[in-house]
């Protein structure tokens, strides 16, 4: 009864995990595992029960904080920008030509952001168009269309060029130029690497901080199997006693 008891406590134990970030598709999960591995944190991915189709993150209880700060230096969860089709979903029921314009520049750059943000290494992007409306009534040529891009990247080397950021918005707006594309790039700091200094001791044992819950709940698994091993190996003991005595 000791013995079933004991390994219900530790059952229960492996469930101390807490989610740092839920409600996730696939890659903002991804995004987020590899950060917290980059800090030295156990992360696992496991099915939102909350959420049909979505995922989340769950980290050991004592690593929420460090998780939690890892997050915030690489700002995950990233919003999610409005594609086309989320913005020309929204506005009144029988929209004005203004009104459809604004949602489609809004939804494509929307687009362009997450194109952007799926490169490794940037934090987030920003893109702003000039798409001016077209109109069949104006003379002469029409407004030309340009574009301010900012993308934050993490370090001090971008991870894509000012040049090819131009080709992607370029390509990705009708009738813009990439001369017409201003970009510019903001450096963030890299979190600091996380070696030795994030050792944790289980009692001689050195290990990553990440790992301290698990190794604690093997060795108090590992204790309660020896303990139960000593009880019935002494009960057999005891019978053995008795068997002989009897025979006596």
């Amino acid at each position: 009864m000791r013995f079933r008891r004991g390994v219900a406590l530790v059952s229960l134990c492996l469930g101390c995990n807490v989610p740092v970030a839920a409600t996730l598709d696939e890659d903002d999960a991804n995004r987020i595992v590899l950060a917290l591995d980059r800090a030295n944190i156990d992360s696992t991915k496991e099915t939102d029960p909350l959420s049909e189709g979505k995922v989340r993150v769950v980290v050991a209880r004592d690593d929420v904080a460090r998780a939690l700060e890892a997050m915030r230096e690489e700002e995950l969860p990233r919003p999610r920008p409005a594609g086309v089709l989320d913005s020309m979903d929204k506005g009144a029921l029988i929209p004005s030509q203004a009104a459809e314009h604004a949602q489609y520049v809004a939804g494509v750059a929307g687009d362009l952001e997450r194109t952007l943000e799926s490169i490794d290494g940037v934090l987030g992007a920003r893109v702003h168009l000039n798409m001016p409306a077209p109109d069949p009534l104006r003379e002469g040529a029409p407004p030309k269309t340009t574009a301010s891009v900012l993308v934050a990247h993490r370090g001090a080397t971008p991870p894509i060029t000012s040049e090819a950021v131009q080709k992607i918005i370029s390509g990705g707006v009708s009738g813009l130029a990439g001369a017409d594309v201003s970009v510019v790039m903001v450096s963030r700091t890299a979190p600091a690497a996380r070696g030795e200094a994030q050792l944790a001791h289980v009692g001689p044992i050195a290990v990553a901080r990440g790992s301290v819950r698990m190794l604690q709940l093997t060795l108090g698994a590992m204790l309660v199997l020896v303990g139960a091993l000593a009880l019935a190996a002494l009960m057999l003991w005891r019978r053995l006693s008795r068997t002989q005595e009897q025979e006596k």
